[in-house]
């Protein structure tokens, strides 16, 4: 990725600044041990160092201390350097030393705790057989659940336009006191740049491309909907929805949208064009 100055290939922990590839191993022999936490190890990727920091800044430190430490001393070392320097040519000279961490700890936790996590809720809109004269709604199921499960499959009717209501929420990580940023932290990029995203709808199996939407900085919630038709021939089918960041590596989500598409339906046919006819006269109104 350009924004990151690194390739697609490589490990997304290495987005993180000063992290290089002789750092990846504290990260593969981490483990949470004892300590309650949604993950316990090992960090192979940047969701999973979310997930195993949980908002903490001294997990990531106990993480990463053991080479940052070195650094830090390095740093302290050439501070002492430059005093012994001042007494021995009898210059006048005044260092303050502060007890503060590492600058390299203090980037890499800043880049780590300004990264969007974003929840995904999604609901599917449009007219069904049983609710004649009025519009439906069906939350989609994002929960792993076995193929063979019928809640898992959404009931649409064919060759039938439906609307998916796609929802973004942003939820709060390594709570920092400055003011939310739209600009993506990205310091390999020459300028500033808005951290975005892409909806992205499709069947893997046809390779077909069914929508794709573009979507600015989710500060706190977002919603955008994308419209897309149900094939003609009833059966069941998976549609897959992308949420992609155009700022980081490995921020991506993917979720699987099971339909049971059935016969198709005239009354919900003739429900939606109404719909549509209302929609229509009430914008020409205002």
């Amino acid at each position: 990725m350009l924004i990151q100055g690194r390739w697609k290939h490589e490990s997304t922990l290495l987005t993180i600044p000063n992290m290089e590839y002789h750092h990846l191993y504290l990260f593969r022999k981490w483990s949470h041990g004892k300590r309650k936490s949604s993950y316990q190890g090992p960090i192979e990727c940047l969701p999973e160092l979310i997930a195993a920091c949980d908002g903490k800044e001294n997990i990531f430190a106990s993480i990463v201390d053991q080479d940052l430490h070195a650094a830090h001393i390095k740093q302290e070392h050439q501070l002492v350097t430059t005093v012994h320097i001042c007494k021995q040519h009898k210059m006048n000279c005044t260092i303050t030393f502060k007890k503060e961490k590492p600058l390299v700890q203090f980037q890499a936790w800043h880049f780590l705790s300004h990264l969007p996590v974003i929840e995904v809720t999604m609901i599917i809109k449009g007219c069904w057989n049983d609710a004649v004269h009025e519009q439906s709604e069906v939350l989609v199921p994002l929960f792993a659940m076995g193929t063979r499960d019928d809640k898992k499959w959404i009931k649409l009717h064919a060759d039938q336009e439906y609307v998916l209501q796609i929802n973004l929420q942003r939820l709060p990580f390594g709570l920092t006191k400055t003011k939310q940023d739209s600009k993506a932290v990205a310091p390999r990029f020459p300028k500033s740049k808005d951290e975005g995203w892409f909806l992205i709808m499709g069947e893997v199996d046809k390779k077909e491309l069914i929508a794709l939407k573009r979507v600015g900085y989710v500060r706190n919630r977002n919603t955008t909907s994308v419209a897309f038709y149900t094939p003609e021939a009833p059966g069941k089918y998976i549609y897959t929805l992308y949420l992609m960041s155009d700022s980081y590596l490995g921020m991506d989500q993917q979720y699987d949208i099971y339909l049971n598409i059935l016969p198709t339906s005239t009354s919900a046919q003739v429900n939606t064009e109404i719909s549509d006819a209302l929609n229509n006269s009430q914008i020409v109104l205002k």
